[in-house]
């Protein structure tokens, strides 16, 4: 059985982030990690190999070569295989174009299952993984919060719904992604991390296999960054002053009536 797992590396949360002067880009301090709901993706397809035992787990992410700490990271929990396709002639963060160019490696690697998380930390498009679904023309359940494996050709998933949960069973191939709750992330062994350090990356250019689910150059892409900006400030937190509760009660009326005008 084939996993294959798409995995995105993002700014960890606390890297310093800076709007360039003209605002169209952003300068990035160099901390990153696999973005935190593709952890659960590659965590349950360990799981399952460790359940089928006849499973091989591709990892593969669409990035520039600093991601490679990424995908070094996967090996050392369990996976098999990491691959990463260079964008480094890509300047596009479209999640149409990278749908089509991870669509394009699935059919050229060929799967039985594909896993990813849910969403990106940093764009939090949600959309990627049923885009590449949609191309594949294969079932696709969103934010899956338990997934069992019936035999090597059906899985259960659970996922929350408005009001509720829903229970699909579903023919492989298909496509799940990943939410928080589904597993916990295991915390990579040293013989793993020693593993990773030696196991070689493969790097693919997307201009060296097929790409059937439509073009890929940056002129293809449906989005322009306009401008970054900040988050607009939060107010400043006011203490309310009185010895007792009502005393505090009487100044907060005060205060939205005069300063605030909300009365």
């Amino acid at each position: 059985m084939n996993v294959l797992v798409f995995i995105k590396q993002v700014a960890d949360t606390e890297a310093r982030i800076i709007i360039s002067f003209d605002q169209k880009s952003l300068e990035i301090e160099n901390k990153y990690a696999v973005n935190f709901f593709d952890e659960f993706a590659v965590e349950e397809a360990i799981r399952i190999k460790e359940a089928l035992k006849d499973v091989q787990i591709t990892v593969c992410t669409f990035a520039p070569v600093r991601a490679t700490e990424a995908l070094r990271t996967t090996i050392a929990m369990g996976a098999d295989k990491a691959v990463r396709i260079d964008s480094s002639k890509y300047e596009t963060d479209d999640p149409l174009i990278i749908a089509r160019i991870l669509a394009a490696y699935a059919k050229k690697e060929g799967f039985d299952l594909i896993l990813c998380g849910r969403q990106a930390m940093d764009d939090e498009s949600a959309s990627v993984g049923a885009m590449v679904a949609e191309f594949l023309d294969i079932p696709h359940v969103s934010q899956i919060s338990r997934l069992t494996m019936l035999d090597a050709g059906r899985a259960e998933v659970e996922n929350e719904i408005e009001g509720g949960k829903k229970v699909s069973e579903v023919t492989l191939p298909a496509l799940f992604t990943a939410q928080k709750g589904l597993n916990e992330p295991r915390v990579p062994l040293i013989t793993g991390v020693m593993k990773a350090m030696k196991t070689e990356i493969t790097v693919l250019d997307p201009a060296s296999f097929d790409t059937p689910f439509g073009p890929i150059d940056n002129e293809s892409s449906k989005i322009r960054v306009l401008s970054y900006e900040l988050p607009a400030k939060r107010p400043s937190v006011r203490i309310i002053d009185g010895e007792t509760a009502g005393e505090k009660a009487k100044n907060l009326v005060r205060l939205l009536k005069d300063e605030a005008k909300a009365l």
